[in-house]
């Protein structure tokens, strides 16, 4: 999904994160029986064939050894010989011999939606043209590079009868339904790939509404359901994957981290410095979806029982994904968390939105501490430099996700080196190109082998080591260990760790020269569940970041 497609969203993210990371660097472990929402088993990598990975060389002629990756990129999966031989032909609806048709979603543009790329804008990220383009260039390389047992994929349009704004808010079924029998029977798909090249639509297909109406007609959805919860998957298995996070694995990884470090313990950070002597008391901005909810109340229940906290101190608000209401619930936010006494603002929201909390604290002279929880772009340089730095100046940090934008824009991310090697000029400013979906999505059906059927795309995807080492510019992606960490125990989502950072608005951004960026901590180290350092050094330590 691009970045505009996270806003539009609301709560997705796309590019992700670095350092090194807490995942283990181990093999993955290779189930061989467990629940049905993570099978079918046993794992395998690939899931069908007789292909040799690790050694010979690949489709595209490169040097294959264990631990190489199929292309250069980190996020590749492992390198296997070329494949010769039968492929099985018409192995699933939307797979013949020679192609494997996916289908791009395009909602029509909507007051919503042209107000959501002219923040994008705003925000320095490129234009959906600009953005497609390279895109093209990728997909293009892709289908060369990639192992697809003779096959190449193939792009097909579907234009929505649906809105995008409505499904988020959890409506409009029948029409994301009608959606998804267009392309199942229409157009005959293998999948839907939650963006889109046409740069007068806007892409974000991977609604809920439509992933649960697409599993239902055998589809497979590449990016759905973004930050739902992993039992909601399980119920979608194999059809429903992602990359961002699932929630119980935040819910659970922001109870631990909030716990350990801050809970029962004083407010030293909020801009108030009234609230300097007052044991913390949360409020939780955020989207009032059923699946959000469930997991705010899962990390609710966790500092309540591992780490003593009173249910007393924690208030949550709920607002809808309309950003035509945005504003309003800000602003009625505010005024509710300021009457709780609310000391330290949980921003499970989306970027936007908190630029609007922002702004409504400040005219209410209200300044607690603002606490990421890591998702929806918050935690970037150019989106919090659209805060109101009067009440987040020396008062807002937490997880992130997020890499800092040179990571993932600019000459050296992966998508700048890759197309740059591609074109032989430089990428366009503020996009990666949907690199991290197609590298994903391509990673997918590779994994399942020559016999190409969602069940198989399921066995070898959950087989994948941990991908991103050593910088981790996505994060780290495994689709093997659950929420809990455990490895084996299988997830529907890639992302399994963060890092922690704070906002230092004196200092100059190197994504754009202004004023405002992130300052990690631990070096910049990212950690996964259960593995998060035990003390939290001092905040705000650089000249100037705490006023």
């Amino acid at each position: 999904m691009g970045v505009i497609g996270v806003l539009s969203l609301a709560m997705a993210v796309v590019p992700m994160t670095t350092g090194a990371s807490g995942a283990a660097s181990a093999g993955p472990k290779l189930a061989t029986s467990g629940p049905k929402g993570e099978g079918p088993y046993p794992w395998k990598y690939p899931a069908s064939g007789n292909t040799k990975v690790g050694s010979g060389k690949t489709v595209a002629g490169l040097s294959c050894s264990s631990g190489k990756p199929q292309f250069s990129s980190p996020y590749a999966d492992p390198c296997i010989a070329k494949w010769s031989g039968n492929n099985g032909g018409a192995t699933y609806d939307g797979v013949t011999k020679n192609t494997i048709t996916l289908a791009m979603r395009t909602f029509p543009q909507t007051a919503n939606s042209q107000e959501v790329v002219a923040v994008a804008k705003s925000e320095g990220i490129a234009i959906p043209s600009v953005t497609d383009q390279v895109a093209q260039v990728f997909l293009n390389y892709f289908n060369k590079v990639y192992d697809l047992y003779g096959r190449h994929v193939n792009l097909v349009e579907e234009h929505s009868v649906s809105n995008d704004t409505a499904e988020l808010l959890n409506g409009n079924q029948s029409q994301a339904c009608a959606d998804a029998d267009t392309i199942a029977h229409t157009l005959h798909a293998f999948g839907e790939v939650n963006f889109t090249l046409d740069p007068n639509g806007s892409g974000g297909g991977g609604t809920g509404p439509f992933s649960v109406c697409a599993a239902k007609d055998g589809l497979v959805e590449f990016d759905g359901g973004a930050y739902f919860d992993e039992a909601w998957y399980q119920q979608y298995n194999p059809y429903v994957w992602g990359l961002p996070q699932e929630c119980q694995r935040i819910a659970v990884m922001s109870a631990q981290v909030y716990g350990q470090y801050l809970a029962n313990k004083d407010a030293i950070y909020a801009g108030d410095p009234s609230m300097h002597t007052k044991k913390r008391v949360f409020g939780i901005y955020v989207p009032n979806l059923p699946t959000y909810m469930l997991c705010v109340r899962e990390s609710i229940n966790y500092m309540v029982q591992h780490y003593h906290v009173a249910r007393s101190s924690i208030h949550v608000f709920t607002y809808g994904l309309d950003i035509s209401t945005f504003q309003t619930s800000a602003q009625q936010a505010i005024v509710s968390f300021k009457a709780e006494g609310v000391t330290t603002i949980i921003t499970a929201c989306d970027s936007f939105s908190l630029s609007l909390l922002t702004k409504a604290a400040a005219a209410q002279n209200y300044k607690p501490e603002w606490l990421l929880n890591g998702v929806a772009l918050d935690d970037t340089d150019t989106v919090a430099q659209t805060y109101d730095q009067s009440v987040v100046q020396g008062s807002l940090f937490g997880m992130s996700e997020a890499s800092p934008e040179t990571a993932f824009f600019g000459p050296k991310s992966p998508a700048g080196q890759l197309y740059q090697k591609l074109t032989g000029h430089a990428i366009p400013p503020g996009t990666d190109g949907d690199y991290s979906d197609l590298v994903w999505i391509f990673d997918a059906l590779q994994a399942a082998g020559p016999d190409l059927t969602p069940q198989n795309m399921a066995r070898g995807v959950h087989a994948l080591p941990t991908l991103g080492a050593p910088n981790y510019v996505y994060g780290a992606w495994s689709w093997n260990s659950g929420p809990s960490g455990k490895p084996g125990t299988g997830d529907h989502t890639a992302v399994t760790n963060d890092r922690f950072v704070y906002w230092d608005a004196n200092a100059v951004s190197p994504i754009n020269g202004k004023k405002g960026t992130y300052i990690p901590l631990f070096n910049g180290k990212r950690f996964s569940l259960n593995n998060w350092p035990k003390k939290l050094p001092a905040l705000f330590t650089a000249a100037g970041s705490n006023g």
